[in-house]
């Protein structure tokens, strides 16, 4: 199955607002990126790589990254609390 040039766009979106969603609640919990990388086991440059949108977070990395917050991993995905700039572009 193929996807549309629009389905891709929209799964641009939903990654970058995750990304935005992960950037928040690591700032939050003042925590980096290495220190998130090294609690869940990922590779930083993998860890970075999905915050850039280079690559799609999956459900577990982004479970293990709620765990490592303290954090529900449902406020991590669009829809939940505050509005991305990204969540709205994805809307």
């Amino acid at each position: 199955m193929f996807r549309t040039d629009l389905s891709v766009a929209r799964m641009d979106l939903l990654d970058r607002s995750i990304a935005a969603r992960v950037a928040l609640a690591m700032s939050e919990a003042e925590v980096g990126l290495g220190q998130i990388a090294a609690r869940i086991g990922l590779d930083a440059a993998v860890l970075a790589a999905a915050m850039a949108g280079s690559v799609p977070f999956t459900a577990t990395d982004l479970v293990l990254i709620a765990c490592a917050l303290r954090c529900d991993p449902a406020d991590l995905l669009p829809g939940a609390g505050v509005l991305t700039h990204a969540d709205r572009e994805v809307a």
